[in-house]
């Protein structure tokens, strides 16, 4: 493979997770956005137990959406040095991004780590 073939793989490979990421960040910050606006509202009339579970219950979602913003940032960043982390070591597809949020370091996709 030449010089040239390879680099246009490398920027295509990007540039398919690069638009994943930007996907998976778009539904992260819409999603903190709603549950910030739910939790900052709370009906007059509800008892404080209600209140206070609602409000639990938010912060537990708002803390994992944030973590998920946080890592998908990160990605970001490591796609510009490295994209090799985000390609199967086996098989050289790319690792899919909800498996890479749950395992960062993961070095084979789900086929090959399945196999």
């Amino acid at each position: 493979m030449t010089i040239i073939k390879a680099y246009l793989v490398y920027e295509k490979e990007r540039s398919i997770i690069k638009n994943k990421l930007t996907e998976e960040l778009l539904v992260a910050n819409s999603y903190i956005d709603k549950v910030e606006c739910y939790s900052a509202i709370t009906a007059p009339e509800s008892s404080l137990g209600t209140i206070l579970s609602k409000q639990k219950d938010s912060d537990i979602q708002l803390k994992r959406a944030y973590v998920k913003k946080r890592k998908l940032l990160n990605f970001l960043d490591r796609l510009n040095s490295d994209i090799k982390s985000f390609l199967c070591s086996n098989c050289g597809e790319i690792i899919d991004i909800e498996r890479l949020l749950l395992m960062p370091k993961a070095s084979l996709c789900e086929t090959c780590a399945s196999a």
